[in-house]
């Protein structure tokens, strides 16, 4: 009676929130929507644990377990016993099939959520599960079929052996080459050889992500089937307007030179949120490759194969003095505050190039000025105003700047006068101190907006923490520092790793459990890797497919906060 219940209620509150998800969708309300597929799928659930959406079962009632047969001496005296119709799960299923397969799933769904892990445990426990969780009665041959499928599962999750972690960790820069220095290292550009750069399968070029020397890898307790020569390189497609892919290359022999990429390899996030990823570049010089950065190994410890805290406790004690937040010279005011404005005149190209952008751009920009007014109200028509007006002026201003900026090399160092004059013509695109800003329409919501100066000066520290030893070695003495002792790994607690247990940020580690952690990536400033909300790129690869050496198996995540 109470169950009968229960499911009207069920079903009127499905009625209810349906109505709730449509009502969103004609108001166009996205976060009633979110909140409508959300309890809807809980309610979802909630039917499902109560059986609404089960066929009757053949069997009304649960049928007894056989009791132990006596062994039989002679066969003619007895009938053959006539053959279960059931088929075991490693059978190719039929159709008819395909249902079975998917209520078997929840007798052992709910058998592990109340702690069986053994056929025989199954057994025992399977008429409470049952009535616990209003399932329909099992034959004993589905009994018997079910238990061999659990101790099938338990005997994989047995065999399986996750072996400790490798740690990536930045070389430190001191009389270091980042371009040419190390045999394993992120971004840059990989050394294929002969082996054509890697393509998804819509043709498009992947962007490297890392290289590493399978030689110089600690091996006493590598996988079985990894081998131990050679490099794996690994790609991803980090277009903003498309689906993300991944690939990994295996190299038996590892080239001596860079591989140049393919003419048609797109920048790195391309896309509408381009602008976004990629701070003072124009269209036409923006960069394809990720920096690169040589990397040496650190072996972690693993005391418990499902926790990392050791892990932790170790590149804790190794990385003391490791930056919770960005490499940024905001954070010398106080002890360099000349290095706190902008320095180099790199500052002052980047900042050339996001106005040149919204130059290029103001045919659009013009187009969602007007629409805004048509969505939103007069309001917005000032803005539309300046640009109709004030077109000339603009494009005027533009030249005046680039003159001004490309008068001096990008790495030269900017004096006093220098930096504050960038700092009204920065005011002439953004609102300072709260005055406004003549040309503000034409720059704001633009693709290569900068809201501040600081982030054009951050955006040319860490290409300069990337560039060639000269370059670099202009750097402050306490900057260089910084980067050597505070900025060896992706931020504090993150680290890029091969192996072990990986970070958890939503579902993908437990969703791996039986498969290797072939490679992690951090989203990482350094190396210019943002990975949706400073989330993370994990690559996977099953037992039987390392031992195979199946690298086209392997399997890519990203997950972001």
């Amino acid at each position: 009676m109470v169950l009968r219940i229960l499911k009207k209620l069920l079903l009127l509150f499905a009625v209810l929130t349906i109505g709730l998800a449509l009502y969103a969708e004609i108001t166009n309300d996205t976060e009633l929507r979110w909140t409508g597929l959300s309890i809807l799928s809980v309610l979802v659930a909630a039917a499902y644990a109560l059986g609404m959406f089960r066929r009757k079962p053949a069997v009304t009632k649960p049928v007894p377990m056989p009791a132990p047969r006596a062994p039989r001496k002679d066969p003619s005296e007895h009938p053959p016993d006539p053959p279960s119709p059931a088929k075991t799960l490693t059978e190719n299923p039929t159709n008819e099939d395909a249902g079975q397969l998917g209520d078997d799933e929840l007798y052992i769904v709910f058998s592990r959520l109340a702690g069986i892990k053994t056929g025989d445990a199954f057994r025992k426990g399977v008429n409470d599960i049952i009535v616990r969780n209003g399932l329909a009665p099992l034959t004993p041959q589905d009994v018997d079929r079910l238990a061999a499928e659990v101790d099938r599962r338990d005997l994989r999750g047995k065999a399986f052996r996750r072996t400790p972690g490798i740690a990536l960790v930045r070389m430190q820069r001191a009389e270091l080459d980042v371009e040419y220095g190390g045999t394993s290292w992120l971004g840059g550009l990989p050394t294929l050889g002969d082996t054509p750069w890697p393509r998804d399968e819509f043709g498009r070029a992947m962007h490297h992500l890392a290289q590493i020397d399978l030689g110089t890898v600690p091996d006493p307790l590598l996988p079985k089937g990894m081998p131990t020569s050679g490099a794996l390189t690994f790609f991803l497609t980090t277009s903003s307007d498309g689906p993300h892919r991944a690939k990994v290359v295996y190299l038996p022999e590892i080239g001596n030179t860079a591989t140049e990429p393919p003419s048609d390899l797109v920048p790195i996030y391309d896309g509408p949120d381009w602008g976004h990823y990629v701070k003072g570049y124009a269209r036409e010089n923006a960069p394809d490759t990720f920096p690169r950065w040589p990397v040496e190994f650190v072996l972690l410890p693993m005391t418990d194969r499902n926790k990392d805290d050791d892990a932790r406790e170790l590149m804790a004690d190794l990385m003391p003095q490791q930056a919770s937040g960005d490499l940024s010279p905001a954070n010398y005011r106080q002890s360099l505050p000349d290095f706190a404005r902008p320095w180099f005149w790199d500052t002052a190209h980047r900042f050339t190039m996001s106005i040149r952008l919204a130059r290029d751009d103001i045919r659009d920009t013009i187009r969602k000025a007007e629409q805004r007014v048509r969505e939103f109200g007069a309001g917005y028509q000032g803005a539309v105003n300046t640009l109709r007006q004030s077109e000339a002026a603009f494009s005027q201003y533009v030249d005046e700047v680039s003159i001004w900026a490309v008068s001096n090399g990008p790495w030269e160092k900017m004096t006093l006068s220098d930096a504050q004059q960038l700092e009204k013509y920065f005011a002439q695109v953004r609102e300072v101190d709260g005055k406004e800003a003549r040309f503000k329409p034409f720059y704001q919501f633009t693709q290569g907006e900068l809201l501040s100066l600081q982030e054009a000066a951050t955006a040319t520290l860490v290409a300069a923490a990337n560039a060639e030893p000269e370059v670099y070695a202009m750097l402050p003495f306490e900057v260089r520092d910084d980067i050597d002792t505070e900025y060896r790994i992706a931020s504090k607690g993150r680290w890029h790793q091969m192996f072990g247990l990986g970070s958890r940020m939503k579902s993908a580690v437990s969703d791996h459990t039986h498969h290797h952690l072939l490679l992690q990536l951090h989203s990482d400033q350094l190396v210019n890797w943002m990975w949706g909300d400073k989330g993370v790129v994990q690559f996977w690869i099953a037992e039987d497919d390392l031992l195979a050496q199946n690298w086209d198996a392997v399997e890519m995540t990203l997950e972001g906060h």
